[in-house]
Formats: C-alpha cells, structure tokens, sequence
C-alpha cells in the first residue's frame, strides 16, 4: 500500500453538494490505495480575501494575514496531493474557490517546490450545464495557475448537469470518474 496525503478543498457553500459528494468518493478511492486523506470546507472556515501586502514576499511565503488559511497552508505543505472542488455558478470557478487560489499568491514567487515538494494537484468541477466543454477555457486558467506555482497537474475533472442537490448519487459514470481521479493522485 502506498502511503500519502491527500487533502481535498471543497469550495460548495450547499449542505449536500454534488461538488462534496464527488471530492468524498474521490478521497474514499484515494483512502482505498492507502492514503490519508482531510477535507477543508471553505465556506464554513474563516478565510479573508488577499491584502496584496506583498508581505509574503519578504516573509518565505508565509502570508501575514493570521486566519484559517493557516491551516490549509499547513496542511499544503505536510501534503503530497491536493484535490480543489468547486461548482461552476456563473462561467468560473465558484468566490470561494476563487477566494482559495487567490490566497496562493503566498507561494508565487518563491521557492515552494524546492522547499516543499512537488504536489500533486487535480480539480473536480461540478456544473448544472449539460456541455462538459462549456467552461473549459476559464477552468483551465484556474488549473494553469497551480501548475505555474509547480504543482503536478493531474488534471481537470467536470461533471455535468448537477443542477440539483445530490444529483450525482445516481450517476455511476461520474462517480467512477471522480473515483478516478482520486486513485490518479495517490499513483
């Protein structure tokens, strides 16, 4: 069995989201190859927008901003692979995902592989739109920007047409991708 730690980000403000249920299978078959997994619920953390202070700059990445992306910053570092997932709600990534990668700016320009790791990094989309293409060229930006801080990118996971809360439960075919992904991250 392969030991790692796989932490995910669930961005979903929504009880029973589709997006959280799809991260939940997705580190159940990450648990499964032997790995340890943690979920941070964004919306329910304490997170304040980047201050754009630059103190990281001068301060080895550490943002100066003491609030619950502490913990995540922590929980990055002590880890092996990251999944984000996030609901598509108007065209994008989700504000709190947004809110998430935006506090990543900590890591830009300095040494983060090299003191860290290489990471493994995947994203899991969920979206009402029935077109898993529609939203693409935005969520790849998203998915660029971990890559450019010198994530491994695993790649871009969207599961369409879950407008409706729990959606997902019935649709094996999703559920086996997001599987997918998390036992892609572990390997």
């Amino acid at each position: 069995m392969i030991y790692m730690k796989i932490i995910g980000i669930n961005t979903s403000p929504r009880e029973g989201s589709n997006v959280r249920i799809a991260l939940e299978n997705a580190l159940e078959a990450s648990k499964a190859k032997g790995a340890e997994t943690e979920i941070f619920d964004i919306n329910k953390m304490n997170i304040t927008a980047c201050q754009g202070d630059n103190y990281c700059k001068s301060h080895e990445g550490k943002c100066a901003v003491d609030d619950d992306m502490q913990k995540i910053y922590k929980a990055i570092e002590e880890a092996d692979g990251v999944i984000l997932a996030t609901p598509v709600y108007f065209f994008d990534v989700n504000a709190q995902a947004k809110l998430f990668i935006d506090r990543l700016y900590s890591y830009f320009q300095f040494p983060f592989v090299e003191t860290y790791g290489t990471k493994k990094f995947a994203m899991i989309v969920s979206q009402g739109m029935e077109d898993p293409e529609l939203f693409k060229g935005t969520l790849n930006k998203q998915v660029e920007a971990f890559g450019f801080l010198g994530f491994d990118v695993q790649g871009l996971t969207v599961v369409p047409d879950n407008n409706i809360p729990g959606a997902i439960k019935d649709k094996e075919n999703q559920l086996a991708q997001v599987k997918a992904v998390g036992e892609k991250i572990v390997e």
